[in-house]
């Protein structure tokens, strides 16, 4: 680069000379020799999600959507403009890999540069669901009905509505398993969006996986325990009903009326939320001692994880003095403004049960990944003992000696053995 720099300016100087002897004037300046920068960044991007029927219409699945799932994945960033123009628009599945096989629901990931837009289909026409910029979301999630055998599916890369990239891909998506099967089935039947404004599958996808891991866990501790059986308790107690609650006076442990419960600050600690059907009095600030106190640690925990706020500033001068009339001694908390604020400000019904489905990932006792964890913390202590599903039962019931009992434990288990006898082989 000097040399051929040097070169030039004995070059002009020449031409100068030349120039000046005829009373001309010749301008030269050095050649930019510099090439665009090929460097490369990665970026944070967020996972989202489509949604749409399956074109085979099998029957026997509970139905088939896509959803916003999970967390960011990184991005590729080009930083130089005039590298961009070099690169011809491109698209791509990043995974899964041509040819594999994938569990339902299959999160696929796209690669994308120059693309204004990517849609993906199967079958060539059907589309997976709506378009989507790949400079903003790298990340979908699809459950596929029809299952067991080889699906053709191709991506599509648009620049200004005109295709101008396109990748293929092959993939075997394996059946899906009987507590699958039992769960979407379950969460189908319980939980209707009368708005047609929730992301359902999100919600779905979310809670099922939520169940599955903390599932996951108490085996990995050594728990004896099958995950048929778990949904079957999870069925038993909440029905799969996303969004759970149950406020009803004449249920309430501590102030026990047929209406107005609710004006007892401490009848708000008696309430049941989210799709493990936790029970506020596991969080009563004054009552149930070391395991409550760890229960209350627990959910500010879980709370902060899932994206909630958990600072004390949280309570309101009109909750904190709420809050003196059930423990006077104590300071409130973020779990205190949860739960004392359940009816003001996030709106669950006062007095009544049912289904809140727009309070869930807003409420965090209507939060699958909250609640499930807190509905489960009662084994955690003890899964390396647990020896089967009916001591896991036992157990989990607490101080109430029916979960003890045979004949309350048939009645349980058989919310799963009966659909499975009647849907799996």
């Amino acid at each position: 680069m000097i040399m051929v720099s040097r070169l030039t300016n004995y070059f002009c100087l020449g031409l100068l000379i030349i120039g000046l002897a005829s009373f001309g004037l010749i301008a030269c300046s050095e050649p930019d020799l510099s090439e665009p920068d090929a460097d490369q960044t990665d970026t944070g991007e967020e996972d989202t999600g489509t949604s749409d029927a399956d074109p085979d219409g099998d029957a026997d699945d509970a139905g088939e959507d896509d959803g916003d799932i999970g967390d960011s994945d990184a991005d590729v960033n080009y930083n130089d403009a005039n590298s961009d123009a070099d690169i011809e628009p491109f698209v791509a599945f990043a995974s899964p890999a041509n040819n594999a096989s994938v569990d339902n629901p299959v999160i696929f990931q796209i690669e994308a540069h120059g693309i204004d837009e990517v849609e993906v289909f199967a079958d060539e026409t059907y589309s997976l669901g709506p378009a989507f910029d790949p400079n903003e979301e790298s990340e979908f999630l699809y459950r596929f009905v029809g299952t067991g055998s080889a699906r053709s599916l191709h991506v599509a890369g648009r620049v200004d509505g005109e295709e101008v990239a396109r990748a293929d891909l092959t993939i075997t998506v394996n059946h899906d398993t009987c507590e699958d099967r039992f769960f979407l089935a379950r969460f189908a039947s319980h939980n209707e969006d009368t708005t047609g404004e929730l992301d359902m599958v999100s919600i779905r996808e979310s809670s099922l996986l939520a169940i599955k891991d903390e599932i996951g866990a108490l085996q990995s501790c050594g728990a004896q325990i099958t995950l048929g059986a778990m949904l079957s308790l999870l069925s038993w107690e909440a029905a799969f009903r996303a969004g759970s609650f149950n406020t009803k006076c004449n249920e309430n442990s501590y102030h026990n009326t047929e209406s107005d419960c609710d004006l007892v600050a401490e009848a708000l600690y008696s309430y049941q939320f989210g799709i493990g059907g936790i029970h506020t009095s596991n969080f009563h600030p004054c009552r149930g001692g070391s395991w409550t106190q760890g229960m209350r640690a627990l959910f500010e925990d879980l709370a902060d994880q899932a994206g909630y706020p958990t600072d004390s500033s949280l309570v309101t001068d009109e909750l904190a003095t709420r809050f003196a009339e059930v423990c006077p001694d104590a300071t409130p908390s973020a779990i205190d403004y949860y739960i004392l604020g359940a009816h003001e400000p996030f709106e669950i019904p006062r007095n009544d049960n049912g289904n809140r489905l727009e309070a869930v990932g807003h409420y965090p006792l209507l939060d699958p990944n909250v609640s499930v964890q807190l509905t489960f913390n009662i084994l955690h202590g003890q899964c390396a003992s647990i020896t089967d599903d009916r001591d896991a039962y036992s157990r989990w019931g607490g101080g109430d000696p029916r979960y003890g009992q045979e004949d309350h434990q048939d009645r349980i288990l058989a919310h799963y053995e009966n659909f499975a006898a009647a849907n799996c082989d």
